[in-house]
C-alpha cells in the first residue's frame, strides 16, 4: 500500500509472521521525525443510558456497573461526585472494589455513602472520552442530626435552657430514608414514658427533616426530661432533651444603624452587660447564659398605624466573633422605612425588645441609577462649555 502524496513511503505485509513493515525509500532529510503505527477496526466506547437512579441499602453492598467497550481498551476511573474536584475513588478491600468490567463495588453501605458517582471513559488514541453518573441513595434508620453544625448528634442526651413563663421550642432533627416520622414523650423514670398526643404541643415537617416541641414553662412541674424518637422502616433512633431554667438575657444597650442599602441594612449594636463565650470547652452557667447572638422583626411603616409584630420579618443573626458588632440583615423591599426592633439571644430563648430609632428605610436602586445618569449628564455639559 503507498502513500498517494509520497510514493516513496509504502506498507508492505510480510511473508514469515504476517506483520506490517513501513517501507521508505530514497530516504531524506524531510523524513526525519516520529512515525506511528495505528491499528485500525476502531471502536469509539459509548454507554446508552449515562444517567441513572440507584439505591441501596444499609448495610449492604451495591454494584455500579460502566459498560464501557471499544477499542483501544479504554481507561476508566471512578469519581465521587459530591466534592469539588470530585474525588478519585481507589480500591480498599473493605470498601470498594473495582472490578475487571469497569463496574464499581460499594460494601457496607451506609448514609455517608450517598452522593452522585461518575466513571469517566478515556480512549487517548481516538481522542475520545464520554461518563456515566449514577445517583446513588442509601435506605438506613434515622441519625439524629445539628441542624446548627450540620453534625450527626454523637450524644443521646442533650442540655436545653428555657426560662419560666415563655414558649421554649426544642428541635429533634435527624436524616434518614425513608423520611421518618416523629414521637414526642416526657421522660418522668427511666422506665416510664408518657406520649405527648396534644396536636398543639408540635409541629414536623413535611419533608420529615425535623419535629418541633412547643414547650410552654409554666411552672418547676414544665421542667424535665422530654425524649423524641424518630422511626421509619429501617429502624429508629431517640435522644433526650434535659430541660432545666436559665436566666433571660439582658436587651442590647446600644443599637444604631451603620449602613443602608436597596435590600438590606447593617445595624451596630452591643449588649455590655452580657457574657460572652471566650473558651468553647467552658460550659455555660445556667444563671449566666453566654450571649448567641441578636434577633431583628421588620414591619413596613404605615401612616397612622401601628406595627403588627405578629407578621414581622424576623432573622436572628449569630455572633461570629467578639470584636465584631455589626450585623447585617435582608432581604427586605427597597425604598420602604420600617419599624424595627432587636433583641439578645442566649441558650435559653430571647430578651425583651429595644425599638430601633429612627425608624430606618431602604434606598432605592432606581434613584442611585438615576443619580448616576445625572451625573454623567452634568459632565458631558460641563465637558462642551469648556
Amino acid at each position: 500500500m503507498r502513500s498517494t502524496k509520497n510514493p516513496r513511503v509504502y506498507v508492505e505485509k510480510r511473508k514469515d509472521d504476517g506483520m506490517l513493515a513501513l517501507i521508505i525509500q530514497y530516504i531524506k532529510i524531510q523524513d526525519t521525525g516520529n512515525w506511528t503505527c495505528k491499528a485500525g477496526n476502531k471502536k469509539k466506547a459509548n454507554i446508552a443510558d449515562r444517567n441513572v437512579n440507584m439505591e441501596g441499602e444499609e448495610g449492604k453492598s451495591i454494584k455500579l456497573t460502566c459498560e464501557a467497550k471499544g477499542y483501544p481498551t479504554p481507561v476508566v476511573v471512578w469519581y465521587r461526585a459530591d466534592t469539588s474536584p470530585p474525588t478519585p475513588i481507589h480500591a480498599e478491600p473493605k470498601k470498594y472494589i473495582i472490578k475487571s468490567d469497569n463496574s464499581l463495588e460499594i460494601k457496607n453501605l451506609n448514609h455517608a455513602d450517598v452522593a452522585p458517582y461518575v466513571c469517566k471513559v478515556r480512549q487517548k488514541a481516538l481522542s475520545h472520552y464520554t461518563d456515566k453518573t449514577v445517583h446513588l441513595t442509601v435506605q438506613h434508620k434515622p441519625i439524629m442530626y445539628n441542624q446548627l453544625n450540620t453534625q450527626a448528634s454523637k450524644y443521646k442526651t442533650e442540655e436545653v435552657y428555657a426560662i419560666m413563663n415563655e414558649t421554649k421550642n426544642i428541635t429533634c432533627s435527624a436524616i434518614a430514608n425513608p423520611a421518618p416520622s416523629y414521637s414526642w414523650f416526657r421522660r418522668l423514670s427511666t422506665d416510664e414514658d408518657v406520649p405527648i398526643k396534644d396536636p398543639e404541643m408540635f409541629d414536623t415537617a413535611e419533608d420529615g427533616s425535623f419535629s418541633i416541641l412547643m414547650l410552654r414553662i409554666h411552672n418547676d412541674s414544665d421542667i424535665g426530661q422530654y425524649m423524641c424518637v424518630a422511626n421509619n422502616i429501617k429502624g429508629q433512633e431517640s435522644i433526650i432533651f434535659d430541660v432545666g431554667l436559665g436566666d433571660k438575657p439582658k436587651p442590647p444597650d446600644f443599637v444604631s444603624l451603620y449602613s443602608a442599602d436597596a435590600s438590606s441594612f447593617t445595624f451596630n449594636v452591643t449588649c455590655t452587660v452580657c457574657p460572652m463565650k471566650l473558651n468553647d470547652s467552658i460550659s455555660d452557667n445556667p444563671k449566666n447564659l453566654t450571649l448567641k447572638g441578636f434577633s431583628f422583626q421588620f414591619v413596613p411603616e404605615v401612616d397612622d398605624f401601628p406595627p403588627d409584630w405578629d407578621k414581622a420579618l424576623s432573622f436572628d443573626v449569630m455572633i461570629e466573633s467578639s470584636n465584631n458588632s455589626l450585623f447585617t440583615v435582608g432581604q427586605l423591599a427597597n425604598s420602604t422605612k420600617y419599624h424595627a426592633r432587636v433583641c439578645s439571644i442566649n441558650a435559653a430563648g430571647y430578651s425583651d425588645w429595644v425599638p430601633i430609632l429612627p425608624n430606618p428605610a431602604t434606598t432605592s436602586t432606581a434613584v442611585a441609577i438615576l443619580n448616576s445618569l445625572t451625573l454623567l449628564l452634568m459632565g458631558t455639559i460641563l465637558a462642551r462649555c469648556y
